[in-house]
This record gives C-alpha cells, structure tokens and sequence, in this order.
C-alpha cells in the first residue's frame, strides 16, 4: 500500500504526542505537590500540540509536492518551447 502524506502526518502526531506524553508525566511526577489538574492538562495538551504538528508536516508535504510539479510543468514547457523555435 502506498504511503500518503497524511498516513506520514499521523505518525508524525503519534510521535510527537507520546515523547510529550512522557516527558511531561515524567516532569509532572518528579515535583511533589503538583494539582491533579496539571496530570489532566499534559494529557490534553500534548494530544493537541500533537495533532497540530502532524497537520503541520502534512500541509508541508504537500505544498513541497506541488512546488515540485509546477516546477516541472514550467521546465517542460520551457524546454518544449526552445526546440520548436531552433526547428
């Protein structure tokens, strides 16, 4: 099966979240005291800043993508422009 910028986008967010999820719950548990608010905070922020960064890698892609093909596009035609005019 064929690997999609977006398939790529999610692994990227699985990453992201899990190397948040523990170095935050190992900041969270190596200060004593801290409100069972802040367990729930990491939680929910590092599922969020990891779904935005997976996003963020696949706009990326994409964008690269597309750059890539107009650029060709114009190199072809360009090409296919100056052998007609040396005929």
């Amino acid at each position: 099966m064929a690997k999609t910028y977006y398939a790529e986008g999610r692994q990227v967010a699985y990453v992201i979240r899990g190397l948040l999820i523990l170095g935050g719950l190992g900041v969270y548990f190596s200060i004593p005291g801290l409100h069972w608010g802040f367990f729930f905070g990491i939680l929910l922020g590092s599922v969020i800043l990891g779904e935005i960064f997976g996003g963020m890698w696949t706009n990326k892609r994409r964008r690269n993508k597309k750059a890539r093909k107009s650029g060709k596009a114009a190199n072809v035609r360009r090409s296919s422009v100056k052998q007609s005019n040396a005929k």
